[in-house]
């Protein structure tokens, strides 16, 4: 019974994480919008933290698809993993969830490690809109790794 209070309050806190990292992402996805319009970003008198520089740079896109668009999918996707398993933990199919949660996060956070080198070595300058996504997947991926890691390595075969 205990093991479910400490599943359901991971499961709330991922769900909070990846809330707060959608709404930071849809933000981002303006400004990249807004940017690319010939607006300003509002960081542009922070010396070093230019997010238009970094929102107009060819790290801001894979594969034509701007940066944010994909934190916006990844939040979304983490984040209804997170209440389908919620809403139905006694359900066999949402197991599945168990393994994906920190398995998506870590995809996440692979991508959010070279964003952040881009800014630091290639762009030279900080967005920190970018850099809260990248705190958000961090922290919602050591929640889902400490309450599923277990079933990820079993995924594995570890």
């Amino acid at each position: 019974m205990e093991t479910d209070k400490v599943e359901e309050r991971a499961l709330i806190t991922i769900m909070l994480l990846a809330l707060a990292g959608l709404l930071d992402s849809l933000y981002l996805s303006y400004l990249h919008r807004l940017i690319a319009g010939g607006g300003g970003c509002p960081t542009v008198n922070l010396p070093g933290l230019d997010c238009g520089q970094v929102l107009t740079s060819t790290e801001a896109s894979l594969l034509g698809v701007p940066v944010a668009w994909l934190g916006v999918l990844g939040f979304l996707l983490v984040g209804g993993l997170a209440l389908d398993r919620f809403l139905n933990l006694d359900k066999e199919r949402t197991l599945l969830n168990r393994q994906l949660l920190p398995l998506v996060g870590l995809g996440g956070c692979a991508l959010g490690v070279w964003l952040t080198y881009a800014e630091a070595f290639i762009i030279k300058q900080w967005c920190p809109f970018c850099l809260l996504a990248f705190g958000l997947t961090l922290a919602l991926t050591g929640v889902a790794l400490r309450t599923y890691g277990n079933d990820l390595r079993a995924m594995l075969g570890r």
